[in-house]
């Protein structure tokens, strides 16, 4: 299946017919997913004041900036503007989070009156005593989301739930719907909310609580023809995943479900799409309905998915006084998609693009590089004065495995989301370390517990030895400098057993080039990834493969990224990256 499907698209988007001279639309051949790589939860608007511009927003979870935004002129071609948790003055909070279930999820993206709200859930650790300790829901505003450093600090409400969306009412009321998520009664819910202070007016109404599949969550209300109609998932976010619709007319219900439901699914398929639902709607300027929703491309075996959850998008049709229908996900889609624009104001970057870093002097990071919770500024910095043009990386006590909230430094780890199943990622590296276990690498980085790290790390003999080396080392009590490739698989979905592909490596490296180090990981294919290193004037060294379902599972996506660490120790020498450089393939299956 997944043969034919690539011999149908090798290109990310194909267009077949053409555009009227009284129309706007095209009809047009497209490819999912939209937004590629760690992009769930997704919510999407269009905004007639801004040019019929679409914007969306998808969970972070643990990566800070947070609550990437997105925007676009054709809903083909994409550029995140910004984040909206930008500093961590907004959230300190994310600091402190446990586990890579924890952080922030599922944002809605609203606008109205002039203004873009955005209203989602800090979640801390899933282990907590109670679940009232566990949710903290918030809601941020702006005036224009090009502008990150213009959304707000967040307002805080009380709410026993999560995934929380929105809503106003034709008198300008202001409301919010959640998924609450007592132990005994799932249920969605709705309130009234001044949305300035938080403070809920009239209590919490149960609205519906769904089709009876585990936890229905994420709720979004929506008015039209007298109606007000419920859209949620239900069915956990793994394989049993999909949208349901009810309807009242009245607001806090009673809910009457939608005969058709589940709407939109992929459970008890073999598409290569699974996990469809935590959805939203919308209409283009032509009044066609459109529908994102989060999905992961593993086809039947559902075992290979690093990139996590991302963002597809499919054609739906929402009648007068009926319940809208909806396409099912292929990945070959066909809707009347708006002509081509990419004129899209602002700078940014546009999503599934190649990366070419330079590290000049006065640039910045770009808006899509993440840090694993807040980082500590101060070990990032861009053209040193004794190093132009690269990236200067001060080495963490903890490593990416070390403890999830902030005790003491946080990890020093800088990444972007992984976006092509084949892809390139390569950055020259100068590091060198008198101290026992100091290291700095490249990393494919899913969770703490799941990463494969290839880099250069200054071993004694003894723990060399320990490390897997096999060769003569040293002698005395110095250390030497290897290439290690190594793999943290303890939550993979393998439940860290030997898989067929994986392996490992540790090599000295020559005395002569340890001041220029090339590192090199190839996403070869869905499943396998080849790390490898050349030295000055040397060829690629192929050091060892990594298993990609060993990288799959849970909520996330993987990041690719530059890592320092003491590995356990204190150590101040710096690490130099330069000329880094991100290259896809725009094969989607």
């Amino acid at each position: 299946m997944h043969n034919t499907i690539m011999s149908l698209c090798t290109l990310r988007l194909v267009f077949f017919a053409t555009l009227t001279i009284a129309q706007t639309v095209f009809a047009t051949s497209y490819s999912n997913p939209i937004l590629p790589g760690f992009h769930p939860d997704p919510s999407c608007i269009r905004v007639e004041e801004w040019n019929n511009t679409y914007f969306c927003a998808t969970s972070s979870f643990n990566a800070v900036p947070g609550v990437p935004v997105f925007a676009s002129k054709d809903l083909q071609h994409f550029k995140q503007i910004g984040n909206v948790i930008n500093r961590e003055s907004q959230l300190p909070g994310l600091s402190n989070t446990n586990g890579s279930t924890s952080g922030i999820w599922a944002p809605t993206i609203r606008y109205h009156d002039g203004t873009f709200w955005v209203v989602t859930t800090l979640v801390y650790d899933h282990l907590a005593a109670d679940d009232k300790s566990r949710w903290d829901n918030i809601l941020f505003h702006t005036k224009n989301p090009y502008d990150e450093s213009s959304w707000s600090d967040p307002v805080h409400f009380e709410f026993e739930g999560y995934d929380t969306s929105p809503f106003w009412d034709n008198s300008g009321k202001t409301y919010i719907v959640g998924g609450h998520a007592w132990r005994v009664q799932r249920m969605i819910k709705g309130w009234e909310m001044d949305y300035s202070t938080g403070a809920i007016i009239g209590g919490i109404h149960d609205l519906w609580a769904g089709m009876g599949g585990i936890a229905p969550e994420a709720p979004h209300l929506f008015h039209r023809d007298g109606w007000y109609y419920l859209m949620i998932a239900e069915g956990g976010t793994g394989l049993g995943h999909e949208v349901n619709f009810a309807r009242s007319k009245d607001i806090w219900g009673p809910y009457d479900p939608d005969p058709s439901n589940p709407v939109l699914t992929a459970a008890n398929t073999t598409n290569y799409f699974q996990t469809v639902g935590h959805a939203d709607i919308f209409n283009d300027s032509q009044g066609n309905w459109w529908t994102v929703a989060l999905s992961t491309r593993s086809g039947p075996e559902y075992k290979y998915y690093p990139m996590g959850r991302e963002t597809i998008l499919t054609t739906a049709k929402w009648e007068e006084g009926q319940f809208p229908t909806f396409t099912p996900v292929r990945g070959v889609e066909n809707g009347p998609l708006p002509r081509i624009n990419t004129d899209v104001s602002g700078s940014g970057y546009w999503v599934g693009s190649d990366d070419h870093l330079n590290f000049a002097p006065h640039t910045s990071l770009p808006s899509h590089y993440v840090h694993n919770r807040w980082p500590d500024p101060s070990a990032y910095v861009i053209s040193s004065k004794e190093r132009p043009n690269t990236l200067r990386l001060t080495p963490s006590f903890y490593n990416l495995t070390g403890p999830d909230a902030r005790t003491g430094t946080p990890q020093t780890f800088i990444g972007r989301r992984q976006e092509h199943i084949e892809f390139t990622y390569e950055v020259n590296l100068d590091f060198t370390s008198d101290t026992d276990g100091a290291e700095a690498g490249i990393t494919v980085f899913l969770n703490q517990g799941q990463h494969f790290d290839l880099g250069i790390v200054s071993l004694t003999d003894t723990s060399a030895k320990a490390a897997g080396y096999t060769g003569t080392g040293k002698g005395g009590s110095g250390v030497t400098q290897y290439i290690r490739l190594r793999a943290i698989t303890a939550n993979s979905t393998n439940e860290g057993s030997v898989d067929p592909i994986s392996r490992t490596g540790i090599v000295a490296l020559p005395r002569d080039a340890r001041n220029f180090v090339k590192l090199s990981v190839k996403g070869v294919n869905h499943t396998t990834y080849e790390f490898k290193y050349s030295t000055q004037g040397s060829a690629w060294i192929t050091i060892g493969y990594g298993d990609s379902s060993q990288v799959s599972g849970g909520f996330v996506g993987t990041i690719l990224g530059m890592f320092a660490t003491g590995n356990g120790h204190n150590v101040s020498d710096p690490a130099y990256f330069s000329a880094l450089s991100y290259i896809g393939n725009d094969k989607v299956f």
